[in-house]
């Protein structure tokens, strides 16, 4: 139960923080109020919000120094660590207004480990292949699903200047050039992280099961989506892809990867129960 406060501090101060992030967009008047203090203050409470997320974390995804693999915590980890690469990108580059998904979405995910409940799969494996391949994992998931975020927004930005209908979220966003280089950024690191991914994994699989490959959903979802995101940047950097094309293909390459994890835990977990 005391757990649990931590994670409903969190879903109010995230929140709070969409709140005054939605309030700033509202009342934006020029592409360079940076310093405006609704955005500063929201980007702070993310930060208090993320704090109280990382130990409620802490608390469910360990279970006496083992990690454990339920969905849950695996929501609750990959969600923290996501906030908390949003939160720190946010010092060093312009995307702090991708608050204005990253925040609710993390609230979901908080809710909906609350909601699912503790199902204990603590793994004991602590080989450095193990640990490095998970460490990994979590960071191409929570890249690629910054660079959806973007992804999103982009498209958002791009329908707005032709149809004109909301000019005050134009101007709270940057330039689209601006926002197209950042989701490729975004993109080109999530690449390599998530073929550290697969190499690891191999890695793991060959000192654990004596073969580098498992014919396994999520291998298979895992490898798809790489061959997804592959296409994307070599069509990128080749043909000059651009616009809602490259939306569609962040998105399916990251609905993959969600359905690879995601996807399969639920219905393993689902069928646990009965």
């Amino acid at each position: 139960m005391f757990d649990s406060l931590f994670a409903i501090l969190a879903i109010a101060l995230y929140a709070a923080a969409t709140v005054l992030m939605s309030m700033y967009i509202r009342s934006v008047k020029h592409t360079q109020d940076r310093g405006n203090l609704k955005i500063i203050t929201s980007f702070l409470l993310g930060c208090l919000a993320a704090a109280c997320h990382v130990a409620y974390g802490l608390n469910v995804s360990f279970i006496s120094s083992n990690l454990n693999l339920s969905l849950s915590s695996m929501v609750v980890l990959m969600s923290g660590m996501l906030v908390m690469l949003f939160l720190l990108g946010g010092l060093i580059m312009p995307i702090r207004r991708l608050g204005i998904l990253v925040f609710p979405f993390t609230i979901l995910s908080l809710v909906f480990a609350l909601l699912w409940g503790d199902q204990m799969t603590p793994i004991q494996n602590r080989s450095f292949a193990f640990s490095a391949h998970i460490v990994i994992s979590l960071l191409a998931y929570c890249v690629l699903a910054i660079a959806s975020i973007q992804a999103l927004l982009y498209a958002y930005q791009e329908r707005q200047i032709k149809s004109r209908t909301n000019p005050a979220m134009l101007l709270a966003l940057p330039p689209l050039q601006t926002m197209e280089l950042l989701l490729f950024r975004l993109l080109g690191i999530g690449f390599i992280v998530l073929s550290l991914t697969l190499i690891s994994g191999a890695v793991f699989s060959q000192q654990i099961f004596g073969h580098a490959f498992a014919f396994k959903h999520h291998t298979i979802l895992a490898s798809l989506a790489w061959i997804v995101f592959a296409t994307l940047l070599f069509k990128r950097f080749k043909h000059g892809l651009r616009g809602s094309s490259a939306v569609i293909w962040t998105i399916s390459g990251f609905l993959l990867i969600q359905l690879g994890y995601f996807g399969t835990k639920i219905v393993s977990e689902s069928l646990s129960v009965q």
